[in-house]
Formats: structure tokens, sequence, C-alpha cells
């Protein structure tokens, strides 16, 4: 039911544009962090909490979660069940985010109950409302209607006619994507009369939309069109360029059905020229499409050339954008990281001032007390020496941490730099691959043979794989090196592990004619995060097979050697050279090798690898010959029985 993960709304809207959102969101983070020092209540600092997981919501995933988990353990600290059940109302919205419905519903029904308790029925409508949303996005419709009645009935009881309306709205989609138009439309009707009592232009205009829609997929052609109008002149009043648009395309798939050819060109290039001037390009795209193919078949070939060159220009953009909002992501989270060091470094430098202004103030004494009485100023000096070392003594520590802090941050800059100069080249080589081939289908997919173009799709595929690992990498990376990662330290049976990893890339293998051996001689149990490992030995092996020759082997074995699990991956491929195998699990340089069939590798997944085993008290290196194979050894503690 894909129509609901776009559909599906409160009434919370954004107008501004995502630079003007993305600004504002840093400027709210940098004006919190500066503000939660200060704070002097319990209650305040957990707000502040929240807020910071809210806005870091949408485009620093990690870092939201961290601050709602924040300001759950303090709520949970301090016995404030409100704010206990916002946050993990919150964090069962951002799992629901990350696509984890399981863990998002267990996280929203401890709200649910929380609030239940407290006796808060505006929060526990809003609750059944997130819980409806993650049975809909689950393809579970029937729940979801259960829960969206459930907030319904609750708006309904409190007078919140505003809320009753949006349920009213949602329940009608459900109708809708459950192809019970008939339903879906009663439940809209009654939505829309709410909206117009209370003068609600922008639920109006939607309300509108959703009934042309119904009336569309009905063939009421000139039903649909009356609604279309209509939610356009509300779009026309409120300057809302973008529903406008959309509307328009709508209204000339409406007229090619009637076979009024001509007014649907006319309305998709409206659409087009409306959505340009706020350069909506998602509606900019879709109606230049609907042009070109327009055209294409009215044989004015020409103009179909013309704005399929403006379609795939669109395609282009967009694309470039997602790679330049995902590179910005990042950027943005090491300044934040930044601005944090920075402050705490203010705090710090703030702490030393006060200490020298306290000892200024006693020696001031001191001197007074010696002019009193002799006695008195002999018992005064040991004192003030006694306390002027000690402060000596704090002062120079602190500036020791101060100078430290101050190289680490250096050093953090540096591995930064590299960090985006990987990330650049790495991102732009798979992108320009699919690019390339995609070309190669739509534009001359009339040339190629079956056996290309089976040939170019699986090389999409592989562009496509290699991409998702490695942006994998990069976020397991960033998230490990951010230490904001929650560890889950346990038993851990490291034979089934390999063994699950080894059915993993067995398909990949064996397209390689590489072969995977694992001698089992008996069960192997270290105590470490799963996680973690899995990660490292996935790695591992995708290396190991990257850099095989056909027909070799790779052994993957593990040991108990003392009070430590020693895990080898040993393959029979190109080997690596002295030099590059100092820099392998480092920032220092370029230490990426193409694979035996011409792979590409990055150096991110092995940087990776050496800061989960430091984190998982372990440790990984490397023994290779060039031309001789490459074997990898990884260790992590022993699991002792209690």
């Amino acid at each position: 039911m894909p129509r609901l993960l776009v559909h599906i709304l409160l009434w919370c809207l954004v107008s501004a544009t995502p630079v003007v959102l993305h600004a504002q969101k840093v400027d709210k983070i940098n004006r919190l962090m500066l503000e939660l020092p200060t704070v002097k209540s319990d209650t305040a600092e957990i707000r502040i909490l929240l807020e910071l997981a809210m806005a870091y919501e949408g485009f620093q995933m990690d870092s939201a979660m961290t601050y709602a988990v924040k300001s759950l353990n303090k709520s949970e600290a301090v016995k404030n069940k409100k704010g206990q059940a916002d946050a993990t109302l919150h964090i069962g919205r951002l799992k629901r985010d990350q696509d984890n419905a399981v863990e998002a519903l267990q996280h929203m029904f401890d709200a649910l109950a929380l609030y239940r308790e407290i006796r808060d029925s505006v929060q526990i409508a809003h609750s059944l409302n997130d819980i409806s949303i993650v049975y809909a996005n689950s393809n579970d419709p029937q729940q979801s209607l259960t829960y969206f009645k459930q907030a319904l009935e609750i708006f309904q009881q409190m007078g919140d006619e505003k809320g009753e309306s949006y349920a009213l709205n949602n329940i009608g989609i459900i109708y809708q994507d459950l192809n019970d138009d008939a339903t879906a439309k009663i439940y809209y009707l009654k939505s829309l009369k709410i909206k117009i009592k209370n003068n609600d232009l922008y639920g109006i205009s939607r309300g509108y939309s959703n009934l042309g829609s119904i009336a569309q997929t009905e063939k009421q052609w000139n039903e649909a069109m009356t609604y279309y109008k209509k939610a356009d002149s509300i779009f026309l009043l409120t300057n809302d360029m973008q529903g406008r648009g959309q509307t328009y395309l709508a209204m000339a798939r409406v007229r090619q059905n009637q076979g009024q050819l001509g007014e649907a060109r006319k309305l998709a290039v409206q659409g087009f020229e409306i959505a340009k001037t706020v350069n909506e390009l998602s509606t900019m795209l879709r109606c230049s499409k609907f042009i070109a193919e327009f055209d294409e078949k009215a044989k004015d070939y020409k103009s179909s050339l013309a704005y399929q060159k403006i379609y795939n220009d669109l395609a282009d953009s967009i694309d470039n954008q997602n790679h330049e909002a995902a590179v910005e992501e990042l950027k943005t989270k090491f300044n934040v990281e930044e601005k944090e060091r920075e402050i705490t470094l203010l705090k710090k430098d703030k702490e030393l001032h006060e200490a020298n202004a306290r000892n200024s103030t006693l020696v001031s004494y001191v001197l007074t007390g010696g002019i009193l009485v002799l006695l008195i100023l002999l018992s005064v000096i040991f004192y003030a020496y006694r306390t002027t070392r000690t402060a000596r003594d704090r002062l120079a520590n602190k500036n020791a941490e101060i100078e430290q802090q101050k190289n680490d941050l250096d050093r953090l800059n540096k591995e930064k730099d590299r960090f985006f100069s990987i990330l650049s080249h790495d991102l732009r080589s798979p992108l320009g691959a699919l690019k390339g081939l995609s070309y190669l289908l739509v534009h001359h997919a009339d040339i190629l043979t079956k056996e290309e173009t089976k040939d170019i799709k699986e090389k999409i595929d592989v562009s496509l794989d290699n991409l998702t690992a490695l942006i994998n990498n990069i976020l397991d990376w960033s998230v490990t090196t951010s230490k904001k990662r929650q560890w889950t330290f346990d038993k851990l049976d490291v034979t089934a592990l390999i063994e699950k990893n080894i059915g993993l890339y067995q398909a990949i293998a064996e397209n390689k004619s590489v072969r995977l051996i694992h001698p089992i001689d008996n069960q192997v149990v270290g105590y470490a995060d799963y996680q973690a490992i899995d990660t490292v030995l996935r790695n591992l092996l995708s290396n190991s097979i990257k850099f095989s020759h056909p027909d070799s082997d790779v052994t993957i074995t593990a040991s108990i050697d003392g009070n430590q699990v020693l895990i080898s991956v040993h393959d029979q491929g190109i080997g690596i050279p002295e030099d590059l195998q100092e820099k392998l699990f480092t920032m220092s340089g370029d230490v990426t090798q193409a694979g035996t069939n011409n792979e590409k590798g990055t150096g991110i997944g092995l940087l990776l690898c050496k800061e989960l085993m430091r984190e998982n008290n372990g440790d990984i290196s490397v023994k290779s010959k060039p031309g001789k194979g490459s074997e990898f050894f990884v260790s992590l503690p022993i699991y002792e029985h209690v």
C-alpha cells in the first residue's frame, strides 16, 4: 500500500525549502546546545533533550536517537511519567522512520500505556494515530483501521474537530487503498464537511484532490475535473504552487482519458510551468515525461526530444541533490560534533578563570591577615602555599587536558578531510557507472542484443551492491566513531556466525569459482557485540573473494588461543604490498586496490573493522605477500562462564 507512505498526515505542515529547513535545524541545534548546560530544573532538561532529538530527526538519525534515549533516561531517573511517555513515543517514531516496525510498535504501545496512566487524552489519540501509521506502512490495513477509528473516537469525545477531520481523511485513504472507493468517499466527504466548517484551506484542498482521485479511478471524468478545479481554486487562494502543479497534471490525465488531447497537453504544460516557479522538481519531472510521451505519440519528435532532454536533466538534478544532501548531512554531523567540543573547551576555560579569581581573592585575604598578627600570617602563608600549589597543579592538569583535546580535534579534522576525499571519490565511481549503464538502456535499447542487455543489468546490480555496501560501511563507521553506538556485549557463537556469513557469500564465491572452506573442530564461543563481529566478518569475506583468483580457496577458521578467540580469513589471491599493509587500517593514504575481476574497493571497510574491534576489546591484523595471498587475523575475548 505505497500511497499510505505519502498521504497519511496529521496537521504538521512544512512549507519551507529543504535548504531553509536545513539552516533552521542547525540554528536550533546550536541554540539548544548552548541552553542545555544552563537549565536549572529536571523538567527543563528533559524538554531540551527531547527538542534536540526532534531537531536532529530526519537529517541525523543517530543523534536524534541518542538525545531521545537521554531524555527517556532522565525522565525515568526523576520519575517524570509525562517525560517518559513523550520520549518513548518519539523513539517509536524514529524506529518507524528506520523501517523497524516491530520495535516502533513496542515503544508506541509503551507510550500509550503511560499516557493512559496519566490520562492525557490528546497524546493518547496521537499515539493511536502513530500506531495506525506503522500498521498501514506494514501492509496491515485492518489493524490500521482499528486504531485510526479509536483515535477518531477520542477526537470526537474531546470535541477536537481538526483532529477528527484528519482522522476521517486517513481512514478514507486506507479504504481507497483497499479499493473500497465507496466507503472511502463517505469518509472523505465527512472530513471535508468539517474542514469547510473550520475554513481549513489546506485540508479542503487535499480533500477535493482525494475526491477527484476516486472519481478518476471510477472513470467519472466530469466529476473528477470538478473536484480538481475546486482543489486548484483553493491552491490558488493559498498560493500553494506545489499543489497546483500536481493538480494540473491530474487534470491533464483526465482530459487525455476523455480524448481531449489538445487540452490534456496544455494542462500538462501549465502544470510544468507552475511547478517551475517554485522549483518543484518532482512535479516538473512527471509533467515533462507526460509531455514527451504525448508528443512522441503525436509524432512531434522535435518537441518530444526537447521535453525528454528536460526530463533527463531533472532526473540528474534530483540525483545530484540527493548526493549533495548525503554529503552535507555527514559534514553537518562533523560540524555539530566540533561545536560540542568547542562548548566543552569554553566551559573548561571558564572554570580556569573562576579558579584564578578565587586564588586572587585568597591571596588578598592572606596579606590583610598578615598585617594584623604574625602568628595568623604564618599560618595563612602555609595554608596559602599549600592551596596555591594544589591550584597550580590543577591548573597544569586542566591545561594539559585542553592541549590534548586540541590535538585530538586537529587529528579528527585531518581524518574528516581524508574521509570526505574517500567519500567523494568512491560515491562518484558507482554513480557514474550507473549513469552510463542507464544511458545505454534508455537511449540504445533498440540496438542492444538480449545478451548485452542482460550484461548491462548485471553490471547495474553490481554497482548498486557496491554502493549499498559502501553506504552501510560509511554509516557504521560514522556511528562507531561518534561514540554514540549502543553496544550489546554477550555470549557469541563464533562458529555459527562464520557459517551464517559463508551462507550469505556462497553464491558470490561460486560465481567467481572460489571455494569457501570452514573446517569445524569444535564450537568456539566469544564475548562481544554480535552486530560488530558480524560486520567485521562480512567485510573480510567480501574482500577475500574480491581479491581471490578463480579456482582458489578462502579458508575461515576459529580457535581458542589462551583467553582469546582467534579468527583467521586466509585467501590465495593477489596479496598486499608491504608498504600498503601499514596503511590498511588508517586514513593516512590511498590504500585501495582493484580485485581480480577489477572490482572496486574503498578502504572504508577495513577502517570500520579496526574501530569495531577496538570497541570490542579485540584487534585485527594482516599477514600478506604479493602473489601469495593474504591472511587476516581477528582476536576477541573468550566467553567465560560465571
